[in-house]
């Protein structure tokens, strides 16, 4: 048993430390993402087509990168609770948990939502 659980806290160390540079990187994207939008207004007012595709590609890069990192954080935030929960009985409150179903999210469905607001 005494493994056992040695190996759990090595985990959640893992688990924890992982979490951290995911929200990290997170921070980091936020903050590209931010800057190419920027660029890509000013190439709109310069009518810059050909940097206008450059940096839109870069945007949309960026937010393909963001959302993985986002779902890799909710992964490993959840596994942090749960290993908590197994080593130390917490019990994380109802807003802490995370949205277990990231394999259900729809990004087709989450499109046409957006689609249909700027409308």
């Amino acid at each position: 048993m005494g493994m056992e659980k040695f190996y759990m806290y090595a985990q959640l160390y893992e688990s924890e430390r992982r979490f951290q540079r995911a929200c990290d990187q997170i921070t980091f994207l936020n903050g590209k993402l931010e800057d190419f939008n920027k660029r890509y207004e000013r190439a709109i007012r310069n009518e810059d087509k050909c940097f206008r595709y450059k940096l839109r590609m870069r945007i949309l890069v960026a937010e393909g990168l963001l959302q993985t990192y986002c779902q890799y954080a909710c992964l490993k935030k959840n596994e942090v609770l749960d290993l908590r929960f197994k080593l130390y009985g917490e019990n994380p409150d109802e807003g802490e948990t995370l949205y277990a179903g990231i394999e259900e999210y729809d990004d087709a469905a989450y499109l046409d939502a957006e689609s249909a607001e700027e409308s």
